[in-house]
């Protein structure tokens, strides 16, 4: 539990940091909410969770025909936002590891890019079913197991050190859901890119976002001007003629709160 919270602090800190900035860096991340929506009607009460600064929570207020929806964050910036601006709109910062919410509050529950910062799927599944009323529905789109793969492979090049946050396998999801007794009603994975001039803006993209945290804090000192020249020409093998990728590879699941078996 303790470094699970310090961890959970340095996300707040760093996506409170990002929050000015992020969505002139989030490409993927809004390619992703807008692919995670398509065919979905939300209705009554609903939670988006990691709403950073809001383009879907308000998205969802303006086109759906909801009676709330509550826009949680852990970073108090990103709750400021203008597009959280809205009647319909409560922002609450909390984390999404323990939902400050009673049972059965939401008829609905989304998530886009937010659920990969949480250290253990199966109690997320646990609170999810928790915080869903009967027959309640969830739309999560969560970056998994191959997500920065060309970095990270670069980076193997060089150290055995993890220079990223380690991604979730699929099937890890798929399993806590259906664990606490949640319906998958449907899913499917997609591959989303960003294209960069150089490793070097690539990584402050991934800095900008608030997305180069790891669950480990880092040791210091370990990378200067060397190993920076090594690891942009480790990238320059994954160069396409769009520019370096940035990779996220995404599950999108859908489902429902039916019949529970389990004890939550």
């Amino acid at each position: 539990m303790g470094m699970t919270m310090l961890f959970n602090e340095r996300i707040a800190q760093r996506f409170g940091s990002a929050a000015a900035h992020y969505d002139e860096q989030a490409l993927a991340q809004r390619q992703s909410a807008q692919q995670l929506m398509v065919g979905q009607i939300l209705q009554g009460r609903v939670l988006d969770i990691g709403c950073g600064t809001g383009w879907l929570t308000r998205d969802i207020a303006e086109h759906h025909p909801i009676d709330v929806i509550v826009a949680l964050d852990i970073a108090l910036p990103m709750l400021k936002a203008e597009q959280l601006q809205h009647p319909s709109i409560i922002p609450i910062q909390a984390d999404a590891a323990f939902l400050p919410f009673q049972n059965n509050s939401f008829d609905a529950v989304v998530s886009n890019f937010a659920l990969q910062w949480l250290t253990s799927p199966q109690n997320f599944a646990q609170e999810l079913a928790r915080v869903l009323a009967k027959d309640g529905q969830f739309c999560l789109a969560i970056p998994v197991n191959g997500t920065l793969r060309e970095l990270n492979q670069a980076w193997a090049q060089l150290d055995i050190r993890r220079h990223t946050n380690q991604f979730f396998a699929t099937q890890t999801w798929l399993d806590a859901f259906r664990y606490v007794g949640l319906t998958i009603q449907s899913q499917q994975q997609s591959a989303f890119y960003q294209y960069y001039d150089s490793t070097k803006s690539l990584l402050k993209s991934l800095k900008a976002i608030g997305a180069n945290e790891l669950q480990q804090p880092r040791q210091q000192g370990l990378w200067g001007r060397g190993q920076l020249l090594a690891l942009e020409h480790a990238m320059e093998h994954y160069r396409q003629s769009q520019g370096i990728p940035l990779h996220y590879e995404v599950l999108m699941v859908y489902g429902q709160k039916v019949n529970l078996q389990h004890n939550i």
